[in-house]
């Protein structure tokens, strides 16, 4: 059983960055694509959106795919339940965002918003028909068939796209991309999977499996608040060029921070729940989870950060260079969101969805001091603060981990400790690169062949870590069973 289990997320893993390099992978290239013919402001137009959508996505959600996940044993009538509840919400909240359009319009002062937020809402009915599909694959652990499924998506939404801006659609293009990617992923998902929804609609069920996703619905919702408020400032203090190098900051940032952390958390929540009564499994497990993701995060935010100039040049173009300060300070930030989410992991696992919604008020409260930096000072001063009140907020996650499993903030920190001194040390040696007068694209890749060698030499030679090679040895299995 343990071993099954080990194998199960070690494929996970696997498949789960797979389906970050052939789904998000392909998605971001078409950003960089759209970057190129796109202006900055068209971006920025779009970033204005994302606090609404985002949180009406929440909203459909309800936690009801972790109270699923979480469930030892799932009847007919929880997914019915769930699927019937997500397509009601959608609906509801489109209406909702329908008509408040041209309020949201007014707020920042753009015309365009109305049409957008009007055909890109409708992105909230087309992904709750999926959501149920999703949850059982997720129970599975079965996150091949969701990489492939995220690669066909993302690659026809990524043509469809490409095709209107080239054709001179402008900021349409943006919601295409959007709109494309979540219908083919909807419908493909209904095609694999055997499940059909009944009539089984159950009060019984929506109240039990709220009972613990109601906790975990506000936490989502507050999150979600703490994590967009920032672009919402942005859009309304300073100008949509402002946002969009913003979000464009944000977005490469997320490709390290976020990407890592989810595909950690989707993996390893379902496997912390199969182990939720035994406390030791639950430490070995968790510990062996958080070192892996303090290694791969590490390795890749220090390492976008001494990289950070040569590759939005080199990537995005010349346009895009006043967004390297914003990436830079992002990366020290973004350091600890992998983090937190390994923390909150194994604190839903345990079923504390009330811890989980206590860390939430706590990081929303702390939430306010980069909102009035960004308000009363500059961008900037917004994002130093963020990244002291990230540092305070994981601290804090950590106490909590360690009232729930016998893993102290101490032993934690310690775990961390050898990867951040590795990571920093080859972010430094990096960094000197860009004293070198070089054409921006050859830059990124000595640098990035340099940072490579350095980290595999440290791990190979000096510094014997176990998750490394674990990593090693599940890649070399991922790429052997890739090929049959």
């Amino acid at each position: 059983m343990a071993e099954d289990l080990k194998s199960k997320a070690a494929k996970g893993v696997g498949w789960g960055f797979a389906e970050n390099i052939l789904g998000s992978g392909i998605f971001g290239v078409a950003n960089i694509i759209l970057a190129h013919i796109l202006s900055v402001e068209d971006f920025g137009i779009i970033g204005m959106t994302a606090i609404f959508l985002t949180l009406s996505n929440s909203l459909v959600d309800s936690g009801f795919a972790n109270a699923l996940t979480r469930k030892k044993e799932v009847s007919p009538k929880d997914l019915d339940t769930v699927f019937y509840f997500n397509l009601g919400v959608s609906t509801l909240l489109y209406l909702i965002l329908y008509l408040a359009a041209p309020l949201i319009s007014g707020f920042f002062g753009q015309d365009i918003l109305v049409s957008v937020i009007r055909i890109l809402s409708l992105s909230l009915i087309i992904n709750a028909f999926g959501i149920v599909q999703k949850i059982i694959l997720y129970r599975r652990i079965d996150f091949r068939t969701q990489a492939w499924i995220s690669f066909v998506s993302s690659l026809t939404a990524a043509v469809a796209s490409i095709v209107c801006a080239v054709r001179g659609m402008g900021l349409w293009s943006l919601v295409i991309l959007q709109l494309v990617r979540m219908t083919v992923s909807s419908i493909l998902l209904w095609c694999v999977s055997k499940w059909r929804p009944g009539l089984g609609f159950s009060t019984g069920s929506f109240k039990e499996m709220f009972s613990f996703g109601s906790r975990l619905l506000v936490t989502s919702v507050m999150s979600t608040v703490w994590a967009e408020i920032y672009s919402l400032i942005i859009g309304k203090v300073y100008t949509p060029s402002t946002l969009g190098l913003y979000s464009r900051a944000e977005k490469v940032k997320a490709m390290f921070t976020t990407n890592i952390g989810m595909v950690m958390q989707r993996v390893c929540y379902p496997v912390l729940s199969k182990v939720q009564d035994e406390t030791q499994r639950q430490v070995q497990v968790y510990r062996k989870v958080f070192k892996t993701t303090v290694l791969l995060s590490f390795t890749a935010i220090f390492g976008l950060w001494a990289v950070a100039e040569p590759f939005m040049v080199t990537v995005f173009g010349q346009q895009w260079l006043p967004a390297v300060g914003y990436l830079r300070l992002l990366c020290f930030s973004g350091l600890f969101l992998p983090l937190m989410l390994s923390c909150v992991n194994v604190i839903n696992a345990d079923g504390r969805s009330d811890i989980t919604l206590i860390l939430e008020i706590v990081k929303t409260c702390l939430g306010v001091i980069p909102v009035l930096f960004g308000i009363f000072m500059s961008v900037e001063a917004m994002l130093w603060s963020m990244i002291f009140t990230s540092a305070i907020l994981y601290i804090v996650h950590a106490w909590y981990v360690s009232r729930i499993i016998p893993y102290s903030v101490g032993k934690q920190l310690a775990d961390i400790f050898p990867t951040f001194l590795i990571s920093l040390f080859m972010a430094l040696i990096v960094n000197l690169f860009n004293l070198i007068n070089l054409p921006p694209w050859l830059l990124l890749i000595i640098q990035v062949s340099m940072g490579a060698l350095i980290v595999i030499v440290i791990y190979e030679l000096l510094y014997k870590s176990d998750e490394y090679r674990d990593i090693r040895t599940e890649l070399q299995k991922f790429c052997i069973s890739a090929k049959k």
